[in-house]
């Protein structure tokens, strides 16, 4: 074993608190298409991103549905949390669903689609975002989609 291999089981790996949100509009959910120049660059995912320092995780769920599609989302309701383990880092997700009944004034910063929930497994998405996709399918999410949308 050479020198930086076993660096890098000494290194810590960075962590990071994504924020990522299930949009429904008329039983279909928002996939955004990730930049080809990111992490996961052009698999498609949830919008969502990192809680910064200060934001608690529903604060940063709706700044970041706001900035990647310009959609103000309605009844947010916290869903799950996973945890996924790259080389390079660890990403501990909250997932939360709302519903966004108006997308006029949808802007999004990336090529996006809305699919019914059982299309999801057609797109390519990242390896950690597969915990997430399967909660999706929970009965509660049967429910919130029968009182909210």
């Amino acid at each position: 074993m050479n020198i930086l291999s076993s660096m890098q089981n000494i290194v810590p790996k960075k962590t990071q608190i994504i924020a990522l949100v299930a949009v429904f509009n008329h039983q279909e959910l928002l996939l955004l298409k990730r930049p080809d120049d990111v992490h996961c660059g052009g698999l498609w995912s949830l919008p969502g991103g990192k809680v910064e320092d200060s934001e608690m995780p529903l604060q940063a769920a709706i700044r970041e549905l706001k900035e990647e599609t310009n959609l103000s989302g309605k009844l947010w309701r916290h869903l799950g949390k996973s945890s996924h383990h790259y080389n390079d880092r660890i990403l501990n997700f909250l997932l939360f669903v709302c519903c966004c009944p108006d997308i006029s004034k949808m802007s999004p910063e990336s090529k996006h689609l809305w699919v019914k929930r059982n299309q999801l497994h057609d797109y390519p998405m990242p390896e950690a975002n597969k915990p997430l996709i399967n909660m999706l399918f929970m009965d509660e999410v049967d429910e919130y989609l029968r009182g909210n949308v």
